[in-house]
């Protein structure tokens, strides 16, 4: 781990100083060198620098820029208007001003970001159509008053930082920057002048250290477009070119393709401006081409386009309107999505059996749709119907690799050889097989309790509660070694059972999908919100059967059917639980954090104050994992 990242920045840019340019790995050898680490655990950071005076070249090498732009001279041509209003925009010299010392004393001008000084730019004449949206040298006023447009202002790197002076023609034509330019045009549709000009100036010290034409002028007359920093040949469509490219940023943090990309941010946008409630058509705003929800159709890509949306709390009846919209004006291809996020919403809202119809209406448009068969298979799942659950899972293309799938197959109904639909039911009730047991288990509660609890993780997960596991996960992993920490915590116990029971998620399954549950598991859920979280004492071991414990609040005794922790517990060990009956049975589920005796009054104090936070008493169970210092 390494101990202070601006200390690293630093050490990199010694480096740099002293060897030149290096690439992402020869720069991580040299800090492992210096003994800054090993060289796997430097190199992501190496990747991820970020600091103004560290610069990249056209081959991904890392330079120091105080030491490459130093005696360096970089031009521009003053136009009226930065005349009139003492305001230079910086784009044939933005490089320079890395090194400025940022003191309008020391350098006679200041560095100013374009919105932070609005009122004072407009003060000054106008806010320059060409002025950067980014930054802007603002000089003294009266500081240009005797040039006119056309004239020659010099941005010279010093010792100092950077000085200004104002230079006559003739100057030098930098012909090497416009070979250079032509040349890395035959083998790119679009490169970055910034990175080509610091790559020259590696290569030829002499470059730049004298008077030369503004960077604008030399992709001039080398018959190029530019657009920013960016520079192309004749006609390049820099519009199209930036809009795929921040479309490409977008797929690859969404991990989706282009026209997945396309199609999530048009929903988004769609939702969000139903949400604003803006005075606008939207059907001519968001529908014009529908073919770019088209992506949607893919399962993968609804499924990202729905968690992009729950990441930003959107209102239920506003995702509902959405897909009452795509509904009607989407793409032939995309209404099983439209329907599958609309159950999503009425799911949301608290109304399942509505829900439900939503799923099976995107079954009917597209039987294939993964997300409308897993969450069928989610309701199948709660009404304990193990054989339709598995059913619909194994339609799906990777249904047998969901965690779902092995509960059901577990719980898979005994077979009753010669019972008919229509005899009465083995069970005694006396309904009708097909009313009562058909294609459900006749397994005893103390085992179907496990699949209730499962059935409320699966709604937790699935339906709003996924920034509370998140922030639980990242509190029980801040102490955990490797990159892989906060997975692991997502799958941990006790996060997932916190988020239920302390974070609202279980009350919220039980009222919300409680009529779908059999009766007796219904019952038990209800049980099961009465009983409070505990510190208990393990007062008997059977190895392999079980635990007797003592609830060290209530003083109440409790025989536990627990194999694993029976293998691992001792008289008098501390546990902190949540027991909870199990039909015939006391069992334990969400996990068992052990507890050391000089932890006992605190976490005593934690559990009985009705007011501590929940994501406080994760921290306070994890406190185990905190190294011990010294």
């Amino acid at each position: 781990m390494i101990a202070d990242h601006d200390e690293l920045l630093d050490a990199a840019l010694a480096v740099l100083r002293e060897r030149g340019p290096l690439s992402d790995r020869e720069l991580t050898v040299a800090l492992a060198d210096s003994g800054w680490g090993g060289v796997d655990d430097l190199i992501e950071y190496v990747e991820e620098f970020d600091a103004p005076l560290l610069g990249t070249l056209p081959d991904d090498r890392w330079v120091a820029l105080d030491v490459l732009l130093a005696g360096r001279v970089l031009t521009h041509r003053l136009t009226a208007e930065e005349i009139s209003a003492d305001v230079v925009a910086p784009d044939d010299f933005g490089s320079l001003l890395r090194l400025a010392s940022g003191d309008p004393g020391v350098d006679g001008f200041e560095v100013v970001f374009f919105e932070d000084e609005a009122d004072e730019l407009a003060a000054r004449g106008g806010l320059g159509a060409n002025w950067s949206d980014e930054e802007v040298l603002m000089l003294p006023r009266g500081a240009l008053t005797q040039c006119s447009p056309g004239d020659l202002l010099a941005v010279i790197a010093t010792d100092g930082g950077v000085r200004l002076d104002f230079v006559g023609e003739p100057v030098a034509d930098a012909p090497e920057l416009a070979l250079r330019l032509t040349r890395r045009l035959s083998e790119s549709s679009v490169i970055d002048l910034e990175e080509e000009v610091w790559h020259l100036l590696v290569d030829d010290p002499a470059a730049f250290t004298v008077p030369a034409l503004p960077l604008a002028e030399i992709v001039e007359g080398a018959d190029l477009d530019r657009s920013g920093q960016l520079v192309a040949r004749r006609g390049f469509d820099f519009e199209s070119y930036g809009r795929d490219l921040m479309i490409g940023v977008y797929a690859d943090e969404l991990g989706v393709p282009m026209d997945g990309a396309v199609a999530v941010a048009t929903l988004v946008s769609l939702v969000t401006a139903l949400e604003e409630d803006e005075d606008q058509d939207i059907q001519a705003r968001f529908f014009e081409r529908p073919e770019l929800y088209a992506a949607l159709a893919d399962p993968a890509v609804m499924e990202v386009a729905a968690q992009e949306l729950f990441d930003v709390d959107v209102d239920p009846e506003v995702l509902l309107i959405a897909a009452q919209r795509l509904l009607l004006s989407g793409p032939r291809e995309v209404k099983a999505a439209a329907s599958w996020i609309a159950g999503r919403a009425t799911e949301m809202q608290g109304f399942p059996k509505q829900a439900e119809d939503h799923y099976e209406h995107a079954l009917v448009l597209d039987g294939a749709f993964d997300l409308a068969l897993f969450d069928l298979a989610r309701f199948a799942s709660d009404r304990g119907d193990a054989v339709r659950g598995l059913s619909l899972l194994n339609r799906m293309a990777a249904g047998d690799a969901e965690p779902l799938h092995a509960v059901l197959e577990y719980f898979q109904p005994t077979p009753r050889p010669g019972l008919g639909r229509n005899h009465p039911c083995w069970c005694g009730s006396g309904r009708k097989y097909k009313m009562c047991h058909l294609g459900k288990g006749d397994h005893a509660l103390s085992e179907r309790a496990g699949w209730l609890y499962q059935k409320a993780k699966l709604h937790a997960q699935e339906l709003g509660w996924r920034d509370q596991i998140v922030e639980y996960a990242e509190i029980r992993s801040e102490n955990w070694p490797g990159d892989a920490a906060l997975f692991q915590a997502l799958e941990d116990p006790l996060v997932t059972d916190v988020a239920l029971f302390e974070g609202g998620a279980f009350a919220d399954f039980v009222e919300c999908r409680g009529d779908l549950l059999p009766p007796d598991e219904f019952a038990l859920a209800r049980q099961w919100q009465e009983v409070e979280r505990s510190l208990h004492e393990v007062e008997e071991v059977r190895p392999g059967a079980g635990l007797t414990l003592r609830d060290l609040r209530t003083g109440d005794r409790r025989d536990i059917r627990e194999v694993t922790a029976s293998h691992q517990m001792h008289l008098g060990s501390l546990i902190c639980a949540r027991v909870v009956p199990a039909g015939d049975t006391w069992q334990i589920f969400g996990g068992i954090e052990p507890i050391s005796q000089d932890r006992r009054a605190s976490l005593l104090a934690a559990l009985d104050d009705e007011t501590t936070d929940p994501a406080d008493l994760v921290e306070i169970l994890s406190e185990r994992f905190v190294p011990v210092s010294g």
